[in-house]
């Protein structure tokens, strides 16, 4: 029966609405914090309502950054040193400033923020930019999502937050920051641009074009300090005097030029949510709930023709906390069976706390899948004989060769063992466009191998799969890292006559070689994978030699020989060395 069309749904084109959540007193508030969890009840005052700064190293030595509205005030300002700082204000209480802790704030607020948006971005240092396009109306509206928002943030150490919404990042970012009161909400609709307008007008210059502190002079120097006199000049007058930079700035806060979100993770292609007016903590419930989540993921996934390579599953508990279960699968797949069992292997990981608000499963990786291959049993039995290896615990990282000739499809085998092990566990062999041996194959995560029905190997993959095909045959055994040997050869270019390896004096009967190797040019000795300590491994020569009790080997010489063809190194060079690196059956 011939498939039939479905027609494409028309999708209803919503005004775009970004909220913007503003942290002025993100350093100070979280110092406060820091003094509270120590018991110093004063120092957190002072820090909350007091003179306070923090101070990072200048050229003339330390200068303010945060200041606190008190200290403000009372004239101190940022870029002051402390010296002028004191000059001015003796009581103030200044630390110095702590970025990186800073940012581990912010990140920790952008994963409590997920909750209400599926794309999170960080406005620089200072605060939070959310896409809340469409998904108002699950919390209310926009003013119940935004005063939700912040007070759940606000929660997390008493933190001074101001909302806006407007119709993109850097209007609501400027007016969080810079308008009275807390909430601004530009309407959407047809008088959206004059509301807009009418906002942002009395403004500082200086909110859109603070990197440009010689523009914002040389305006303030003609008279002009708010955006709406800016706006109103000639646009071509403003680009040669100031530079381009300040019409893109006008035009992106005015929607006359495109102005896009930079989330901080980059949007999941697919994915589905459940959020709860009173919050679940049952384990029946969090596995109902991840059930239907399932179902909906697979819908979509198998309308847009995608299967899913990866899954994320997080719940959002009440007091802000984000618990998440993340794994891979090694073939893509829209099977809800499947995936609810692999999900159900990390459910009892997930702490529901003090109960979980909202639940999201996404597919950050996905691949096109198409409609024979959605269901993984039955499928691949036993198409990668030899390939996997399966890290179990007590094993010491050896692993063990899945049988070939299994009856369960390899792939949805290996999706189980990563699901209850841990990610990581099973690995596979992986070809690299190296020369050196030992960089050849490497193993890695066999839920991150692109695996599909169209690229299923029928064999385990060896060095000669990789783009440098070797001219000379390998041993099947490669040592973990070449065994330094004491060689006597009748010439420093002839192979050697004897050679003593562990312990052993081994007489070579037969020889044969040289295979010269040559690392990448662009690595310097010491970059190359496996490479000897203090060993010149630009340049080996292999050879392949028999001994006179029946080992064979394979040897090689690091570094060019004094001799036929060679310069003589200079004083003070190592002489080349001599390495077995494999050995023949």
């Amino acid at each position: 029966m011939p498939d039939i069309p479905v027609p494409a749904r028309r999708r209803q084109i919503l005004p775009r609405r970004v909220l913007a959540l503003s942290l002025p007193n993100l350093a100070l508030d979280r110092q406060a914090a820091l003094a509270a969890a120590a018991g110093d009840d004063q120092a957190a005052r002072d820090w909350r309502h007091g003179p306070a700064a923090c101070h990072v190293s200048g050229p003339r030595g330390p200068v303010l950054t945060a200041i606190s509205q008190t200290a403000r005030d009372q004239g101190v300002r940022p870029g002051m040193t402390l010296a002028e700082a004191r000059a001015r204000l003796s009581a103030i209480r200044l630390v110095p400033a702590d970025p990186r802790g800073d940012r581990h704030l912010l990140a920790r607020l952008a994963d409590m923020a997920d909750r209400f948006s599926p794309a999170v971005a960080l406005d620089g240092g200072r605060g939070l930019l959310l896409d809340i396009t469409g998904v108002a109306h699950l919390f209310g509206g926009e003013a119940a999502l935004a005063a939700r928002a912040a007070q759940l943030l606000s929660r997390q150490g008493r933190l001074t937050i101001r909302t806006a919404i407007a119709p993109g990042p850097l209007a609501a970012s400027v007016l969080a920051r810079h308008r009275q009161p807390s909430l601004i909400i530009t309407p959407d609709g047809a008088d959206a641009a004059a509301a807009l307008a009418h906002a942002v007008g009395p403004l500082p210059i200086e909110a859109i074009v603070e990197d440009h502190p010689q523009a914002v002079q040389g305006l303030a120097r003609l008279g002009i300090r708010r955006i709406d006199a800016l706006n109103a000049l000639p646009r071509q007058s403003v680009a040669e005097r100031f530079g381009p930079d300040v019409i893109a700035a006008l035009d992106r806060l005015y929607g006359r030029m495109a102005d896009p979100l930079h989330p901080r993770r980059p949007p999941a292609a697919v994915e589905a949510r459940i959020s709860w007016a009173e919050p679940i903590g049952r384990a029946e419930d969090i596995a109902a709930a991840t059930a239907s989540l399932v179902d909906r993921l697979a819908g979509d996934l198998a309308t847009a023709g995608l299967g899913a390579r990866q899954l994320l599953l997080s719940a959002h508990i009440v007091d802000g906390a984000v618990r998440s279960a993340e794994l891979g699968l090694a073939m893509a797949s829209r099977d809800p069976v499947h995936l609810m069992r692999l999900l159900a292997e990390r459910l009892d990981r997930i702490d529901p706390g003090l109960g979980i608000e909202v639940m999201v499963l996404s597919a950050p990786r996905v691949q096109r899948l198409g409609v024979a291959d959605r269901a993984l049993p039955g499928l691949v039995s036993g198409a990668l004989p030899g390939l996997i290896s399966c890290a179990l615990p007590g094993l010491s990282g050896r692993g063990q060769a899945v049988p070939a000739g299994q009856p369960v499809a390899i792939a949805a085998l290996i999706d189980r063992i990563d699901a209850r092990l841990g990610s990581g566990r099973v690995r596979a062999v992986q070809i690299d466009a190296a020369v050196l041996p030992e960089a050849v194959a490497r193993l890695v995560s066999a839920t991150g191998q692109a695996i599909g029905l169209d690229n299923l190997p029928t064999r385990a993959p060896a060095a000669l799969d990789g783009p440098h095909r070797p001219t000379a045959p390998r041993p099947p055994r490669l040592l973990p890292r070449p065994e330094p040997v004491t060689v006597i050869a009748a010439l420093p270019d002839d192979p050697p006559a004897q050679l003593r390896w562990r312990g052993r004096l081994h007489r070579v009967r037969l020889a044969d070689g040289p295979e010269r190797l040559h690392g990448p040019w662009w690595q310097m000795p010491g970059q190359v994978p496996g490479q000897v300590p203090g060993q010149v491994t630009e340049t080996r020569d292999y050879y392949r030699i028999e001994t006179w009790d029946g080992d064979r080997l394979w040897v090689f010489r690091a570094g060019t020989a004094p001799g036929l063809g060679a310069d003589i190194p200079p004083a003070g060079t190592e002489e080349p060395g001599w390495f077995v690196h494999g050995i023949f059956p």
